[in-house]
């Protein structure tokens, strides 16, 4: 697929038919194109006037719950978000640096931070809020370090990676490659039948199999030294040991929706972007202007305790006044609860016997689905010490290091609203991540430094915090959080169909509850954006729904939940 290069606004990707450009759109599990709903008219329509303020509550305010809030604004419902923490946002977390203990225009991304260009509902509503975007310094697309057994391999932009790796990506292409050009060659013609039956066949082959698994099936003739270097660096783009327990189609869906494509950078922060939902304006059916900021929709610092089913078919949630401290417990028409998965079972005890307002098997979801850790550490350099005076690499000095020590993946990131440097000195998965736990946080720093000046001196010698500042987030350690993002283990497919399609539970009023579940850890697409988004829209319809909304013909309502056959 071809890259745009040096993009400075919001991408707009490629329409499907333009010069041979394949853009793997929508999504392959559900095959339903969201891109008509973000159009000029409401999600939902209500001849006899939109519900009073306050008849929908949202439980988080990340990306999730505030397009939902966005959306059903959009529609005339002024809803009640409750944000546990003192923020907007959730896992699209964009710290700024201090000086003099005030915040400063660099940037520090310790969630989300790269956007394919294939995410489209995402860079509709980018582009809709004017943000600015650049490409990422991904290994390879950068002057490259991979350090690997104690021994630095330089790796130049656009050429292949240094041995073993290069074997590897090889050996690599020749099992994954004919499996996504088989889905694509229907995908191309738009045989959406054609598509169905061939990822139905993968899931019967893979839901089973871990990414080791069908890693050792498919490439045979891997020995135990090259499973060694791919866990440790992969095939130069970093080490996959901490996901070889992951099942290998959370990896095939990866690969076959383009997330690692033409990967983006907002330029202001993915926090800023979660933070226009809030404050930009939106024209409601009465012909009024405002924004869920102008209406006080949304309530920071205010945890919701838990849920329970109300009379009247109606929610109940319970909540601590931050104000007053006063335990508050009030009653909506819908609720969406917009957090991760962890947070619906901990705080919000989701699948406890009292909390009647989710099936047995929705339950068992969240009790089931795999959350995995990330942590991160940010340091903001005085200059942007990898590059010249007129903004070109300096020779030798590495943008971008993957080592098989602890970092094990260094970006340094070109802000152009700042002379400063930021670098991301350590992004750390699963494993790697708990190991660090137990270090404080400047002890950590000193040690990643060690092993960065040991693969290179000059390097590290520029790893001098501003202010002494380090900004660091260990995912898993995070209240109200309790992990990073969701990749499925073996046998978990059923779990996931179950999460994503339970705000179709609005069709059936004999068993509706009105509440409503969203977040990336309940899509098809956990880690990721574009996820959330989607479940956002998904329980906001479902929530117009149940108040009486008229839905258009093709809302996400009509998604099909038997589309593929996932086992049980």
């Amino acid at each position: 697929m071809s890259s745009p290069q040096d993009i400075l606004g919001a991408p707009r990707p490629p329409s499907n038919g333009g010069a041979g450009v394949f853009m793997a759109w929508p999504l392959v599990d559900t095959l339903y194109d969201y891109l008509p709903l973000l159009g000029p008219e409401p999600i939902a329509r209500f001849p006899e006037g939109a519900p009073p303020p306050g008849s929908v509550a949202i439980i988080g305010a990340g990306p999730a719950g505030m397009v939902a809030a966005y959306e059903l604004l959009r529609a005339g419902i002024v809803p009640c978000v409750f944000e546990a923490t003192n923020r907007i946002g959730g896992r699209n977390c964009t710290r700024c640096f201090t000086d003099g203990g005030q915040p400063v225009n660099v940037i520090a991304e310790m969630g989300a931070m790269r956007v394919p260009v294939s995410n489209k509902v995402f860079w509709s509503y980018a582009n809709r809020f004017q943000m600015k975007a650049s490409l990422f310094p991904d290994p390879g697309r950068v002057p490259t370090t991979l350090s690997y057994k104690n021994t630095p391999h330089e790796w130049a932009p656009g050429s292949p990676p240094p041995e073993p790796f290069a074997r590897i990506q090889t050996e690599l292409g020749r099992f994954v490659d004919p499996l996504v050009e088989k889905i694509w060659e229907p995908w191309r013609r738009r045989d959406w039948e054609g598509v169905r039956g061939v990822w139905q066949g993968y899931v019967n082959q893979y839901a089973n199999l871990s990414f080791y698994e069908a890693l050792k099936a498919g490439i045979p003739q891997w020995k135990a030294d090259d499973f060694v270097a791919f866990g440790a660096l992969g095939i130069g783009s970093g080490g996959f040991a901490p996901l070889y327990e992951i099942n290998f189609l959370e990896m095939l869906r990866i690969l076959v929706n383009q997330w690692e494509n033409d990967q983006q950078m907002l330029l202001e922060g993915v926090g800023r972007f979660i933070e226009q939902f809030h404050t930009q304006q939106v024209t409601m059916p009465d012909g009024k202007r405002a924004s869920l900021q102008e209406r006080n929709a949304v309530s920071l610092n205010t945890p919701v305790t838990g849920l329970e089913s109300g009379v009247n078919r109606k929610p109940k949630l319970s909540y601590r006044n931050p104000a007053t401290g006063e335990m508050v417990t009030r009653e909506f028409s819908a609720i969406i609860v917009a957090t991760t998965t962890r947070s619906m079972q901990i705080t919000l005890g989701l699948t406890q016997p009292a909390a009647a307002i989710a099936s047995a098997d929705v339950k068992n979801a969240l009790r089931e689905l795999h959350m995995i850790q990330s942590s991160k550490m940010f340091i903001r350099t005085r200059t942007k010490f990898w590059l010249d005076a007129a903004g070109n690499p300096i020779p030798g000095m590495p943008q971008n290091i993957q080592t098989d020590e602890l970092p094990r993946g260094v970006y340094c990131l070109d802000y152009p609203q700042t002379e400063n440097g930021v670098v991301l000195v350590s992004y750390t998965w699963g494993d790697d991540s708990s190991k660090l736990l137990g270090l404080d946080i400047p002890t950590r720093f000193e040690q990643f430094k060690q092993v960065l000046r040991n693969i290179n001196p000059q390097f590290a010698d520029h790893l001098v915090p501003v202010g002494g500042e380090i900004l660091n987030v260990d995912w898993e350690a995070e209240p109200y959080f309790y992990g990073a993002f969701k990749l499925h283990h073996p046998g978990q497919e059923p779990a996931a169909r179950a999460a994503y399609h339970q705000f179709l539970s609005v069709l059936d009023p004999l068993t509706d509850t009105g509440v409503y579940l969203a977040g990336d850890g309940v899509s098809w697409s956990g880690g990721w954006t574009e996820g959330a988004l989607h479940t956002g829209l998904n329980a906001a319809c479902a929530a117009a729904r149940r108040l009486g909304g008229l839905l258009p013909p093709d809302s996400p309502l009509t998604q099909n939940p038997d589309l593929y056959d996932y086992g049980s």
